[in-house]
């Protein structure tokens, strides 16, 4: 039986981040995997060797092969085909499902485990459905609340993170993606494009949420308890948890827990315009905070 590769997207600035977190993965998971990184673009040859030496046995897509398999694979879709040529997340939300065969186990370079885990890279957790985070204080999402209110039955799942993105590639839609990335008026906030996607097709694929208390984000405001598992180091508050971050992998004999996972409900426009006036709200306080 084939080892299930584990997957991430990377660039040449997280090299080092990504070796300390997907050794813990490594390390930690009782459901053996192997690391198959798909890089931007942007890696230097001294960035191939601290990643063989520091994740042996992990074997790096390269940037030129991956074009080359991905424009056979959406010839026939030419909005993801233009997502993915202008965005590096197109191949979070592409590269990642489809460029290889099998099941997507995907992390990005910042989540790390603290303690024994099982049940998240296996068939059994992916096989006709995708897995995200949950993410418990924002909807981070391209759209604005009117455009669920819109007759097209276009709904999006709440609160989901794609740092951690397990997907049956049977499940993903290409053709509706393809159809969602022609809808420019729902991409307002470009960059956030990848995750709302992934919040549309949630819900027509079963999607389901790691337990936010064994992976959790790690916002200001977040508790890391016994039960924690692991974290998502989001960049913008990472300097405040970087201890927690720099802890040594180590292996231990704790007891292995099973990964719970919850049913993703759906978001309405209600629900989701208190989030982004709360949001917008923070981000004004804090920009009068940091004037002098």
């Amino acid at each position: 039986m084939s080892v299930p590769s584990l997957r991430t997207l990377l660039c040449h600035r997280d090299v080092d981040l990504a070796i300390h977190c997907l050794d813990s993965a490594l390390k930690l998971s009782a459901d053996p995997v192997h690391v198959v990184i798909h890089e931007d673009g942007s890696l230097t040859p001294e960035d191939r060797e601290k990643l063989n030496s520091g994740l042996p046995g992990a074997r790096i897509l390269d940037r030129q092969v991956a074009d080359e398999r991905m424009a056979e694979r959406l010839a026939a879709y030419p909005n993801a085909r233009a997502f993915r040529e202008g965005s590096v997340w197109g191949l979070k939300l592409l590269d990642v499902v489809l460029a290889e065969p099998g099941f997507c186990f995907y992390l990005d370079s910042d989540i790390r485990f603290f303690r024994p885990f099982r049940g998240l890279f296996v068939d059994a957790s992916t096989r006709g459905r995708c897995v995200f985070l949950r993410d418990t204080v924002w909807h981070a999402y391209s759209i604005r609340p009117w455009h669920l209110l819109e007759q097209r039955g276009r709904q999006v799942a709440s609160g989901i993170n794609t740092g951690l993105t397990l997907c049956d590639p049977q499940v993903f839609d290409l053709g509706y993606v393809d159809w969602f990335l022609g809808q420019l008026d729902w991409r307002v906030i470009p960059a956030w494009t990848e995750p709302t996607c992934w919040a549309a097709l949630a819900l027509r694929a079963d999607g389901q949420a790691v337990d936010p208390e064994q992976v959790t984000n790690l916002y200001p405001s977040a508790k890391v308890t016994e039960q924690t598992l692991g974290a998502h180091f989001l960049s913008a508050y990472r300097s405040q948890w970087q201890s927690l971050l720099d802890q040594p992998v180590r292996q231990t004999i704790a007891r292995t827990s099973n990964l719970r996972f919850q049913p993703l409900r759906s978001l309405n426009a209600a629900g989701l315009a208190v989030n982004q006036f709360k949001r917008k709200l923070q981000n004004t306080v804090l920009r009068a905070i940091a004037q002098p």
